[in-house]
């Protein structure tokens, strides 16, 4: 398992515990994670947090939280759905205070991806 994986379980951890008013000890053993369910969602998370690393890994598990106060957990598949990505450009709206059509999201999202590749 990366490191990247396993600061998206414990970011994933910490979040919906915090925000749901439960306690959370962060995960330190990771020997036989990769054999529960969570960890192909772990897998979809890294590779999409490495496509777009403008993304705060922090802010993306904290969107929802934001958009909707009410106290639900939102499970891993939860994030790797679209309607993640929707929750997280209404997030980026409200904290911004600017309107972002679906497409101009994406530029934005692409803006940084698109320059790294170029500097390849």
């Amino acid at each position: 398992m990366t490191d990247l994986e396993k600061r998206i379980y414990n970011c994933w951890l910490a979040t919906t515990r915090s925000k749901t008013g439960k306690p959370f000890k962060l995960r330190k053993k990771w020997e036989d994670f990769t054999d529960k369910p969570e960890y192909s969602q772990i897998k979809k998370l890294a590779k999409m947090f490495k496509s777009y690393d403008n993304i705060n890994i922090n802010e993306w598990f904290e969107a929802p939280y934001v958009v909707y106060p009410e106290k639900v957990q939102y499970d891993l598949k939860f994030y790797t759905l679209m309607k993640a990505y929707n929750i997280f450009r209404l997030y980026k709206q409200k904290i911004n205070k600017t309107k972002y059509t679906p497409q101009e999201f994406v530029k934005i999202l692409r803006k940084k991806v698109d320059k790294k590749q170029t500097n390849i």
